[in-house]
């Protein structure tokens, strides 16, 4: 493939090329300045190593997504590329179409690392804001577990009460005088946090956080998210592009 920036593929993939580098050493820099979803490394003999690439790029924080174009396909060619953090790989020359199936499958992954991150960093954010107000640090720390094993998972009442050990109508006295709130307030609060930090990445549209975030309908997420936040979705992952 020539003139790679002026492929209709990528805006309809929903990228933007934004640079190109011709060494591993300009990615990595390239990466640290600016935040970047994906990396398609089209292997250069002697230039541009992709296992390299991908392992120095591996060691950035919040490492992007790096689909590897090599004219090497063999066996242990794309094992050792996958071993070392590439989430896709075509054979080189590469056709316009096998570019776009594999931007796909990078649209999907890029998403799915960007839903972890936020539930993660909401997760640490609240119960870092929780602990001055609950005195009982094994209740906490329980419910800091429960969270933390339930990422991608919808929670209840019953399914809380039951991790914890006890029926759900103790349980439901026991949150309310550990938190003052009940666990359905405690959750929904998490889940709008969790939502407003996803909707900010500008990567997902508004109906797939509200699927991501377990609810039961795009209009009852949009609704209860004007409440909590004083703001519509569709407002927020604007500012956030």
């Amino acid at each position: 493939m020539t003139n790679w920036k002026r492929l209709t593929v990528w805006r309809e993939c929903g990228f933007e090329v934004v640079g190109q580098a011709i060494s591993v050493r300009s990615a990595v820099q390239y990466i640290k300045s600016s935040p970047t979803d994906l990396i398609v490394c089209r292997e250069e003999p002697e230039k541009l190593d992709a296992v390299k690439l991908l392992q120095s790029v591996g060691a950035v924080n919040s490492p992007p997504v790096c689909v590897v174009i090599s004219a090497d396909s063999s066996p242990d060619k794309i094992r050792e590329c996958f071993l070392a953090g590439a989430a896709d790989f075509i054979a080189d020359p590469a056709s316009e179409t096998a570019l776009r199936e594999s931007l796909l499958r990078a649209v999907t992954r890029i998403k799915e690392h960007g839903a972890a991150t936020a539930y993660r960093r909401t997760a640490e954010e609240y119960f870092a804001e929780l602990e001055g107000d609950i005195p009982n640090k094994a209740f906490l720390q329980t419910l800091k577990e429960l969270i933390a094993e339930n990422e991608g998972a919808v929670l209840t009442a019953q399914s809380a009460a039951e991790y914890f050990g006890f029926n759900k109508d103790y349980f439901g006295r026991l949150f309310r005088k550990e938190t003052g709130m009940t666990f359905g307030e405690f959750y929904k609060r998490f889940r709008m946090r969790c939502a407003e930090k996803l909707l900010a990445q500008g990567r997902c549209k508004v109906h797939e956080v509200s699927e991501m975030l377990g609810f039961a309908t795009a209009d009852y997420f949009t609704a209860e998210f004007r409440k909590y936040c004083g703001k519509r979705p569709l407002e927020v992952r604007r500012q956030g592009k």
